[in-house]
C-alpha cells in the first residue's frame, strides 16, 4: 500500500467512513505527482514554469482560432482552454458549498465536507461506489430506480442490490419496508441508495416521510448497523406540492449519527440546465468527523476522479461558477421551473380525466422530471404501440413501467399524450 494510503487510513481510523471504504478505497490516494506539483509551481514558479503538458506562448495558454472565436472575447483564455484541479476549480467548490447551505437551511453550522467536482451524476456514483462497494457486497434501494445504477453498481462493481418496494399502499414512500430491508442487514455494513425526486416515478417523501426514513436510519445505526447513505440528488428543487421535503436527506443525515456516513450526488446539470456541461458534486457528512478526515476522504475521492477522467472540463466550471455569482441566477431558473411546474399540473388534470382503469395505472408523482404509469401488459409492447400508430415516445422500464418526461412535453399537447396514452393500452391488451 503507497504510504499516503495508508496515511490517510490512519486519520479516518474510528469513523464509520474507515469501516465502509471499499479494498480499492483503503489503496486509494490523491498522488503528489504532475497535477499536485505543477499546482505548486504555479504558486511559486515566477521566473520559468516548464511542469504541466500544455503548450503556451507568452504565459496565456496557446488555441485555435476556429475554437476560440466560438466564445465571446470577454470569456478569458483560462477559464476556457487550461485544465481544471482535480478536484475543480476551488471557487465553484466554495460557492456551491454556499448554494447547498441556501437551498437546505438545515444544514446552517453543520459540518460536512467541501464539495469535489466531477463529471456528472454518473462519474458520483460511479465514484462513490468503487470507494465504497466491493464486489458481492450489497446495495439496498427501492425497486423504482434509474436503470444506470445497475450498469454502474451490479456490472462495474459487481454488488448484490436488493430490492425494497417503493410505495406503500396509500401511494407513499415505503417506511415499513425501508425499516425491514435494514432489519435483513442489522449489524453489516449497508450501502443504501436513494433518489428523490425519484427517476422514473417522480415521487419524493413528505416532510414527515423525510423525518421517517432519518429515525429509521438513525436507530438501526444506534443498533450497530453502519451505514452509506447514497443521496442521488440529480433533480434536486424540482416539487411542485406543499408538503413536500424541498431539503436534501443528506441534510438531515450529515449529522444525524456517527454510523451514518451521507454523500451526495448533485449536478448543475437539471439545477441549472446545463445539461451537456458534465459537471457533478460529491460531498460527504458524518456526525463526529473533523475537517482533516473530510479532507482525508476528499482526498481519496480526488485519487478516483485521477484515476479516471483526470479532472473535469474548465469550462463548464467556470461557467457554472460565474452563474453561481450572478445575482440573476435564481430568478432566471424559477422562471425555467414555472413551466415545468405548468406541466406537472396539466398532467395531473390530465390523469384526473380518465375513467379509471386497472389496465394503465399511474403511480404517486409530485415532482421532477417524469412520472411512470404501470401496465397490466408488457410495457414494451405498448411503448412500441406508442411509438408505430401514434408517433409517440415513451420509455418502458422493468417490464410494466411506462415512463412519461413531462418535462419534455409542451403543456399544450399534454391532454393529447394521456388521452393517447389510455386509448393505446386498451388497444394493446385487446390485441392480447
Amino acid at each position: 500500500m503507497n504510504p499516503l494510503a495508508r496515511t490517510l487510513n490512519e486519520t479516518l481510523e474510528g469513523t464509520s467512513a474507515y469501516v465502509l471504504l471499499s479494498s480499492y478505497g483503503r489503496h486509494m490516494f490523491t498522488p503528489k505527482g504532475i497535477i499536485a506539483q505543477s499546482a505548486e509551481a504555479k504558486q511559486k514558479a515566477h521566473a520559468i514554469n516548464a511542469t504541466i503538458g500544455i503548450a503556451t506562448a507568452e504565459g496565456l495558454p496557446m488555441f485555435l482560432p476556429a475554437i476560440r472565436s466560438r466564445f465571446s472575447p470577454d470569456v478569458s483564455l483560462g477559464d476556457v482552454f487550461p485544465y481544471a484541479p482535480t478536484m475543480g476549480l476551488p471557487e465553484l467548490r466554495k460557492l456551491w458549498k454556499e448554494d447547498l447551505i441556501n437551498k437546505n437551511p438545515s444544514l446552517q453550522g453543520k459540518s460536512f465536507s467541501l464539495p469535489l467536482v466531477v463529471s456528472g451524476l454518473t462519474h458520483a456514483i460511479s465514484s462513490i461506489g468503487s470507494l465504497f462497494i466491493d464486489e458481492g457486497d450489497t446495495v439496498l434501494m427501492p425497486d423504482y430506480y434509474w436503470d444506470n445504477y445497475s450498469m454502474v453498481l451490479e456490472e462495474q462493481r459487481r454488488a448484490n442490490i436488493v430490492l425494497f418496494s417503493f410505495y406503500d399502499e396509500q401511494g407513499g414512500f415505503n417506511l415499513k419496508g425501508l425499516d425491514a430491508v435494514l432489519a435483513d442487514h442489522a449489524g453489516k455494513k449497508v450501502i443504501l441508495l436513494l433518489n428523490f425526486p425519484n427517476n422514473p416515478t417522480g415521487y419524493t417523501p413528505t416532510t414527515v416521510e423525510a423525518a421517517g426514513i432519518t429515525d429509521i436510519l438513525v436507530r438501526h445505526a444506534e443498533r450497530g448497523t453502519t451505514i452509506l447513505a447514497m443521496i442521488d440528488d440529480a433533480y434536486f428543487g424540482l416539487v411542485y406540492e406543499d408538503g413536500v421535503e424541498r431539503q436534501s436527506l443528506f441534510a438531515y443525515l450529515v449529522d444525524a449519527h456517527e454510523n451514518i456516513l451521507a454523500v451526495k450526488g448533485d449536478a448543475a446539470t437539471k439545477e441549472l440546465m446545463v445539461w451537456g456541461f458534465r459537471t457533478g458534486f460529491i460531498t460527504y457528512g458524518c456526525k463526529g468527523m473533523s475537517e482533516a478526515q473530510y479532507d482525508a476522504l476528499l482526498q481519496k475521492t480526488g485519487g478516483a476522479v485521477r484515476g479516471t477522467v483526470s479532472c473535469s472540463p474548465t469550462v463548464s466550471q467556470a461557467f457554472i461558477r460565474d452563474a453561481l455569482k450572478n445575482p440573476e441566477t435564481a430568478t432566471q431558473r424559477e422562471n425555467n421551473v414555472k413551466p415545468l411546474r405548468e406541466r406537472y399540473m396539466a398532467m395531473k388534470a390530465a390523469i384526473a380525466r380518465q375513467k379509471p382503469t386497472d389496465i394503465l395505472i399511474p403511480l404517486s408523482f409530485n415532482s421532477g422530471y417524469f412520472m411512470s404509469f404501470r401496465f397490466t401488459g408488457k410495457a414494451e409492447k405498448l411503448r412500441l404501440h406508442l411509438l408505430e400508430n401514434y408517433g409517440i415516445g415513451t420509455i418502458a422500464l422493468q417490464e410494466v413501467l411506462l415512463r412519461i418526461a413531462y418535462s419534455s412535453v409542451d403543456v399544450a399537447l399534454i391532454p393529447l399524450l394521456v388521452d393517447t396514452l389510455y386509448k393505446a393500452a386498451a388497444e394493446v391488451m385487446d390485441k392480447g
